[in-house]
């Protein structure tokens, strides 16, 4: 196919038109759409790139969002582990108090029951004593009166001899 006439036959512009043109324009076709096809594959080329350039900047993006994540997951970790082992420790010595609260408890009733039982034998010891006492007492005023009747018959027998 001779387009821009620069070869040196001439052919007959009609019998060029009549025979040869249908075919360089079906050859013409063919070619636009291996070049159309040509350049999709070179610009799906050119896209895996960008898309692999776009992963490759999400790969390290999501990296580093997982470190960061990491990092304060072990950071809270850390604190929680802190808190646990404080809150053992606090366990641990209120544990102790609570022992040594009881034992401290258990002996004082123990002292308060001594006291208790000491208190009540001197309550009775009191009482039976209050009752001799008041026994005595009363045995006393009863011999206080034998002795006064006595004195007053003795009085009366010396007053009617000197009399």
């Amino acid at each position: 196919m001779d387009i821009i006439g620069d070869s040196q036959q001439r052919q007959d512009v009609i019998d060029y038109i009549n025979g040869g043109l249908k075919a360089d324009l079906l050859q013409l076709i063919a070619v636009r759409d291996e070049l159309a096809a040509r350049q999709g594959a070179l610009s799906a080329v050119e896209d895996a790139n960008r898309m692999r350039a776009e992963a490759t900047a999400s790969l390290a993006t999501a990296n580093a969002n997982a470190a960061q994540i990491l990092a304060d997951a072990k950071a809270k970790s850390d604190a929680a582990k802190a808190a646990l082992d404080a809150a053992n420790a606090q366990q641990t010595k209120v544990t102790a108090d609570s022992q040594a609260f009881n034992a401290d408890m258990a002996s004082r009733t123990a002292a308060a029951d001594a006291r208790e039982t000491s208190l009540t034998a001197r309550e009775a010891a009191v009482a039976k004593r209050e009752s001799d006492a008041l026994a005595k007492a009363a045995s006393l005023d009863a011999d206080r009166a034998t002795l006064e009747a006595r004195i007053k018959a003795f009085q009366d027998k010396v007053a009617a001899l000197t009399a």
